[in-house]
């Protein structure tokens, strides 16, 4: 998990404590979606929402851009293990089987509620958090690294590594292009098609 403690005035130590934070987050969370700029973001607004005073709050955190580090790198944390069991849960499924079911988690993952996806990519930009992002990127692409050599293990490590950084880029990008684009389904539906045959014929270039 991305390091979050110098976003943290005080960290909690006791679930009580925890149990303040979180609600804390989670409101922010919210506003953050509903205001679609980190800097319209009102610390009272947050305390009020979460139910707890602005002082507990202003013992957790000193600032917004605290506030917000901790929640980025929690959600940073959240999307990698969401993606990661959605790896797992396919069990010994072929590579190539197992994309559609990645792309589709991934899109999901980042598109179902595009306001918030587009207010927090303004607030990653805002707080120069793009580092810790890419780490967990690498992260993930490590996972697909290795489900890959499983099935092919002929293949070099080095190679499948870099490959699988390639195709999270991809996804990425696709990602953010149809954040600021208007699309219908069936547009999307094609986007989609079109990602996962240029995935396929990358994959296909490699095994052969």
């Amino acid at each position: 998990m991305p390091d979050d403690s110098e976003f943290f005035r005080k960290k909690p130590q006791q679930a009580r404590s925890w149990s303040v934070v979180n609600a804390i987050i989670e409101a922010a969370d919210q506003l953050l979606e509903r205001a679609g700029e980190p800097q319209k973001l009102s610390l009272q607004r947050i305390a009020e929402r979460a139910g707890v005073g602005i002082g507990s709050l202003y013992d957790y955190f000193a600032n917004r851009e605290g506030l917000l580090g901790a929640f980025l790198a929690r959600l940073t944390e959240k999307n990698f293990e969401a993606l990661e069991r959605e790896l797992t849960a396919l069990g010994p499924m072929p590579f190539d089987d197992a994309l559609p079911h990645l792309v589709d988690a991934v899109l999901r993952t980042y598109l179902e509620r595009p306001e918030r996806t587009r207010a927090i990519i303004r607030t990653i930009a805002r707080l120069g958090w793009v580092r810790p992002v890419v780490a967990e990127r690498d992260r993930f692409a490590a996972l697909l690294a290795e489900r890959l050599c499983a099935d092919h293990p002929e293949l070099d490590a080095a190679r499948a590594r870099l490959a699988s950084e390639v195709l999270c880029d991809a996804v990425m990008g696709v990602v953010l292009g149809e954040l600021w684009r208007d699309r219908d389904d069936a547009g999307a539906a094609r986007v989609r098609e079109e990602l996962l045959a240029l995935t396929r014929l990358r994959l296909s270039a490699l095994v052969r």
